[in-house]
């Protein structure tokens, strides 16, 4: 049999014990909280960085084709100033031409 002493060791151990699973108890529901928060948390940023990705993607191709289309008028413009150009070459050559034909003599009409 157990003495009177004993007994109340065992009774302030066992409480112990009690008090010792109830507060890791706590620690694990603390635990799993965080981790639940977290898991939020993260899915809440992906969600986000998605978002702002699509948006960035737009923007880009947005950006892209303006700038396509400048080019291309920047190009068209180009090539017309360089058609103007040879088109007035030409008529300076014919004309530079004549005008050394009719020096030498030569008539055209």
């Amino acid at each position: 049999m157990q003495t009177m002493e004993e007994q109340s060791t065992d009774k302030r151990v066992d409480r112990l014990e009690a008090q010792i699973d109830g507060r890791f108890q706590n620690v694990e529901t603390a635990i799993r909280e965080l981790r639940s928060e977290q898991k939020a948390s993260t899915l809440e940023l992906r969600a986000e960085i998605q978002a702002s990705t699509q948006e960035l993607r737009g923007e880009i191709q947005a950006s892209t084709q303006e700038l396509r289309a400048e080019m291309q008028a920047s190009y068209r413009e180009l090539r017309a100033s360089i058609e103007s150009l040879q088109r007035n070459m030409l008529f300076g050559f014919f004309s530079l031409a004549g005008l050394m034909l009719t020096y030498a003599g030569f008539q055209l009409s």
